[in-house]
């Protein structure tokens, strides 16, 4: 019973190792995920904001047909369509 004894007294030991290391892995997993969803988001939000402001608006097109506008322009001088 000597030995039987021995082997319950490691056991916890080896449990708390364990719980300790799969901790810290798991941790490690959640701030990198975390990492990774921010960089997402901002790279979203980055992409949404360069696209509703026009880069130069001379190179601006209509979003109706496409045609090449000019910078002033209220109308489409290809579909005739309001801006």
């Amino acid at each position: 019973m000597g030995e039987q004894e021995d082997r319950k007294k490691e056991k916890p030991v080896k449990l708390e190792k364990v719980a300790e290391e799969t901790g810290e892995l798991i941790g490690k997993g959640l701030r990198k995920t975390w990492g990774v969803a921010k960089s997402f988001g901002k790279g979203l939000v980055d992409t949404l904001d360069n696209r509703e402001k026009p880069k130069d608006p001379a190179s601006r097109v209509c979003p109706h047909c496409g045609a090449s506008l000019s910078p002033n322009s209220n109308f489409c001088s290809g579909c005739g369509k309001e801006l």
